[in-house]
């Protein structure tokens, strides 16, 4: 085989040379190698010479022509780094911390909602206090304040004071309101009731996912299959209630799953699962509604839902934010207008929330449900 066979292989999509053209070019290349020898004036083609770098040029063609196909039929491999390296570098960290267990566990809820009045912003807040034990042969107990108005800021507060610190406020009353809605409300006295309830039917969390005792979720998957067979149980359950959603905007309510009772493995599932979905954006560390640092983050596509705040309709905006260390749910958050206000949140308290060995002890008041 010779070299112009070893081009004509390399290029097998190539048309073929004609006679004399492959005899042109042999004559310019034998020429190129001649070399005449001084001793005896006789000329002789040193084939070897042009042999060898004809090789090495062809070789290097084939190079270049592969290099050349390979481009044409295989695009560059792009590196592209994962979505939202907090969430999979958090939930590698959680993934290894130890489980933690108690024979009760207490949640204690503080909620808040924005309102105007007397020409200052106040929210009405309210605390739910509720501990569940893992014997439900025992009986589990929520205590609440009634709603109570605070100021929102120490510009509210001051602005408050102006107007004689009143002690109760009256609510907006929207049209239609029930007189509950338009009623005063307390400033920074709170009331309490207090309720006990059945082990057997002592539900944790806000039920936003399903209606879940700590056996429902001891019992939860912590695979990312198993996982999401559970969310499309819990999915039809909804369903079968009326709730008409589907699938793929029910499942970032999976995020609510990480404020309760869960182990480290099943919160890690969760949080690399809310990394796949399109609307899960990461946006740093911020201060949550308790004045805690935490991780803040949206599972949902952020598409500036309204919400009514007083006699007005404004988007508004949700925030998640995450412990940093756990990955727990500290609070979620509602925030709009102008000024990017908090309208809305509910925060779990610290210290307060999480396991305990310590048997509650209900107040003489407390009604049996």
């Amino acid at each position: 085989m010779d070299e112009l066979e070893l081009l004509a292989r390399a290029l097998p999509d190539a048309p073929p040379l004609s006679p004399d053209a492959v005899s042109r070019a042999r004559a310019r290349f034998v020429a190129k190698g001649a070399r005449v020898r001084p001793a005896t004036g006789r000329s002789r083609p040193r084939v070897w010479a042009w042999t060898l770098s004809a090789a090495v040029a062809t070789a290097t063609m084939v190079i270049a022509v592969t290099l050349v196909a390979n481009l044409v039929s295989a695009p560059a491999q792009v590196l592209v780094q994962p979505r939202n390296n907090e969430l999979l570098a958090l939930a590698d960290r959680v993934e290894r911390l130890p489980q933690q267990r108690g024979a009760y566990w207490r949640e204690v809820i503080i909620t808040g909602t924005r309102f105007s009045a007397g020409g200052y912003d106040l929210f009405a807040r309210q605390r739910r206090e509720r501990t569940v034990p893992l014997d439900t042969a025992q009986r589990s107990i929520l205590q609440a304040s009634t709603p109570s108005a605070f100021p929102a800021s120490a510009v509210d507060e001051r602005a408050w004071r102006a107007a004689g610190a009143p002690t109760r406020i009256k609510l907006p009353c929207s049209k239609g309101g029930t007189p509950a809605e338009c009623e005063q409300m307390r400033i920074t006295d709170q009331l309490h009731v207090c309720e006990w309830h059945d082990g057997d039917d002592a539900k944790v969390g806000d039920r936003s996912v399903a209606d879940l005792t700590l056996a429902d979720l001891a019992a939860i998957p912590a695979d990312r299959n198993g996982l999401l067979a559970k969310l499309r149980d819990y999915h039809r359950i909804w369903e079968g209630r009326g709730f008409k959603q589907p699938f793929a905007d029910f499942v970032p309510l999976a995020g609510n799953l990480l404020s309760m009772p869960i182990r480290p493995q099943l919160r890690a599932a969760i949080l690399r699962l809310l990394a796949e979905l399109p609307g899960t954006k990461v946006y740093g560390t911020a201060t949550d509604p308790l004045g805690r640092q935490a991780l803040s983050v949206t599972f949902t596509r952020d598409t500036g839902q309204s919400q009514s705040v007083g006699s007005k309709s404004i988007p508004t905006h949700s925030r998640t934010y995450l412990d940093m260390e756990t990955g727990a749910a500290l609070a979620q958050t509602s925030w709009g207008g102008s000024r990017g206000d908090i309208l809305t949140y509910y925060a779990a308290q610290a210290p307060g929330t999480g396991w305990t060995t310590n048997r509650p002890t209900p107040p003489k008041s407390c009604k049996a449900k």
